[in-house]
């Protein structure tokens, strides 16, 4: 038993993500273009993390569906409490919009009950400055500048 709960402990930090941003290639002129970068890390009850997941996964399925979206990731883990989303949008308008759509709206209010902390960073970046790889992601996350932290 003890060896299993070691097992446990070690796997808990570990995580699973869908492929790397999927972004719309850019021409190479456009590198400098400035984008809007959304970053999330949500702490999600246990007991009720199948509802968050199936209301992750209907927005994650919705994604192509949104104007301006250049490029989006998902990052959870595999036996711990948290979560990560990425989005990457040609401008703010466009982020907006992705918000208020009713696909999220409903996502929202579904998952509600299991969020436990909610932080989101809102970026604007050269797109040539976008980050390569989920670690750059959860450092820029840990730095406190413009990050808003609910509930936690």
């Amino acid at each position: 038993m003890l060896l299993f709960t070691a097992a446990l402990v070690a796997l808990k930090g570990c995580a699973i993500s869908t492929p790397w941003p999927r972004l719309v290639p850019a021409q190479a002129e456009r590198n400098d273009d400035l984008v809007v970068l959304v970053l999330t890390r949500v702490v999600v009850d246990p007991g009720q993390r199948s509802e968050f997941d199936r209301q992750n996964s209907r927005v994650m399925a919705s994604m192509g569906s949104h104007t301006g979206l250049l490029g989006y990731s998902a990052r959870r883990e595999l036996f711990g409490d948290q979560g990560w989303t990425l989005s990457v949008w040609t401008n703010d308008e466009a982020r907006a919009a992705f918000v208020r759509s009713a696909v999220h709206r409903e996502a929202i209010a579904k998952s509600l009950p299991a969020l436990r902390g909610v932080e989101f960073k809102r970026l604007t970046v050269a797109r040539k400055n976008l980050p390569a790889n989920w670690d750059q992601v959860l450092r820029l996350l840990a730095d406190p500048e413009g990050r808003r932290n609910y509930w936690e």
